[in-house]
């Protein structure tokens, strides 16, 4: 059970974005959920995902099995992380070696997996948050994202707003953002998404904007628009938005060509915590009622 009424699939969408859009795609073995609605603390619900070379669905939640892995049509495979995560865990991005990295808010750490779960790298000191808002890292990090040439940018969100650029070694090289609305400025740092130029786009949720800018901090570009924006995704030709008010679709220019969440079917289901995508561009949403949907397209 995962918390989430069982709805019958339905086509959502016109014109180039129609999708097949499954309610509930993601299944669990019997007894299983990804979070448990009354327990106190953050809400536990699905936090995040990303597709593994073979096709195989990562997802990451607030439950007692953390990371769990399914098939392209929603079928189980395997779990992994009990007991390794706090109940706050954020983040997970697989990298272009196929390794798994999860970032805990609750533990203030970014640690790098094999696909197994076996442990390879902790960056941080696990239950040590570094002084709120002085900008060393990690003070309740959010997420991570590579650079073509390998090097991790982390999103140091809740307790710090700074974003932090790591060699590929592991050194700290620099870090960039304070406190405030202006450029460079951060209410919070929520998720990081590197383009395939090398510019990072950052969801700086509670401004209502996303901040995009160079691998060396420069600040580049505000993209508005938005109603708390959590997570982001490069397709192809257009970017993926999630949030507060739904998924939609834009060009590379910034124009709007779909919104799905405030007049469709299953509106409730919209509010997105994390969205990733698939090779063949299907889009799967993490949600804050506790369930993993997706958008096939038609």
């Amino acid at each position: 059970m995962t918390g989430t009424i069982d709805m019958p699939d339905t086509i959502i969408g016109t014109g180039s974005y129609r999708y097949r859009f499954q309610r509930d795609w993601a299944k669990l073995p019997r007894w299983w959920n990804f979070g448990e609605a009354h327990l106190p603390g953050p809400p536990r619900t699905t936090v995040k995902g990303a597709v593994a070379a073979n096709g195989d669905i990562y997802v990451l939640c607030r439950a007692a099995h953390p990371v769990l892995v399914f098939d392209a049509d929603g079928r189980f495979l395997t779990s992994w992380g009990e007991g390794q995560f706090s109940s706050f865990v954020h983040g997970l991005t697989i990298d272009a070696a196929g390794k798994v990295w999860i970032t805990d808010t609750g533990l203030h750490t970014v640690t790098q997996h094999e696909p197994d779960g076996t442990l390879l790298r902790t960056f941080g000191v696990r239950d040590m948050a570094m002084p709120t808002l002085y900008g060393r890292p990690f003070n309740m990090p959010t997420g991570v994202a590579f650079s073509s040439t390998g090097e991790m940018f982390v999103s140091d969100g809740y307790g710090n707003r700074r974003v932090h650029c790591f060699s590929t070694t592991g050194e700290l090289k620099h870090s960039w953002g304070e406190p405030g609305t202006g450029p460079g400025q951060f209410a919070l740092v929520h998720f990081i998404t590197a383009s395939a130029d090398d510019q990072l786009y950052v969801c700086d949720r509670e401004n209502h904007r996303i901040q995009i800018f160079s691998t060396s901090g420069e600040f580049v570009a505000e993209w508005t628009g938005f109603t708390m924006p959590s997570d982001l995704a490069f397709g192809r030709e257009v970017i993926y938005v999630a949030g507060a008010d739904g998924v939609s679709i834009w060009t590379r220019e910034r124009r709007k060509l779909a919104q799905f969440g405030r007049d469709e079917p299953f509106a409730g289901a919209f509010n997105v915590h994390g969205i990733w995508l698939d090779a063949e561009e299907n889009i799967y949403l993490a949600q804050f009622d506790r369930a993993v949907s997706k958008l096939s397209r038609q």
